[in-house]
């Protein structure tokens, strides 16, 4: 099964719509973020839902208490999208909930917990008031994953590591990829495709690295770093 996911940064939906047309048979699905929802919200994705994208990312990373993430989830249940992410920071109680939610809505999508955004380093934790370091603090999160029964958002460096912690029945979804020769841009732990795939990454989330040029050559460009 395909392993790249598109990330659509952006709030024209248009243009959105227009890329995921041209390339979605050469990938996995497409991620949806709070710049897209925001600005088109769930007409938006309904537009996905109409040229047969259902199983999309919706991004959200919702992380309040756990009776209103309960029912920001409910209030979804007009639209149609595989995944939903959740912030680990959220803890347990709110996670269940989540869980509850995404359960008793027609899409029954899956919740994904997204650990340390890969835009933060071990400095950026210090500066937070968390001395542990990032992979300490995602390996934690991972075991919290496991408990819970939920997919894993982390990027591919930590991968292995959480593999161990998850086993082979939950996914990780691992963004921040970039092509060897591509500008991290605001991100601060990168890797490239195929270090994330063999770290134990489920699925590769990219945005500019694909849309930039030629976005069916970047795409087959990936695809082909991926054969082991």
């Amino acid at each position: 099964m395909n392993k790249i996911i598109l990330a659509l940064d952006t709030t024209d939906a248009n243009q959105a719509l227009k890329i995921t047309k041209k390339i979605i048979d050469k990938i996995f699905t497409v991620k949806l973020g709070l710049e897209f929802f925001n600005a088109n919200g769930k007409n938006g994705i309904q537009k996905f839902n109409n040229i047969g994208v259902n199983n999309l990312i919706l991004d959200l990373k919702l992380n309040d208490i756990p009776q209103t993430v309960y029912k920001a989830i409910k209030a979804l249940e007009d639209i149609k999208f595989g995944f939903l992410t959740i912030h680990a920071q959220g803890g347990k109680a709110m996670i269940e909930k989540a869980k509850e939610a995404a359960s008793k809505i027609k899409s029954q999508p899956k919740i994904l917990m997204v650990t340390i955004l890969t835009s933060l380093n071990d400095n950026d934790l210090k500066i937070m008031g968390n001395d542990s370091g990032v992979v300490q603090q995602v390996e934690h999160f991972a075991k919290m994953a496991k408990e819970m029964g939920v997919g894993i958002v982390c990027s591919g460096h930590e991968a292995k590591a959480v593999r161990k912690i998850i086993g082979s029945d939950l996914q990780i979804f691992s963004p921040g990829i970039r092509m060897p020769d591509d500008s991290s841009n605001d991100q601060q732990r990168v890797c490239t495709p195929l270090e994330s795939i063999k770290n134990g990454s489920d699925k590769i989330i990219m945005g500019r690295s694909l849309i930039k040029g030629n976005i069916i050559e970047n795409i087959n460009r990936v695809s082909e770093s991926l054969k082991i």
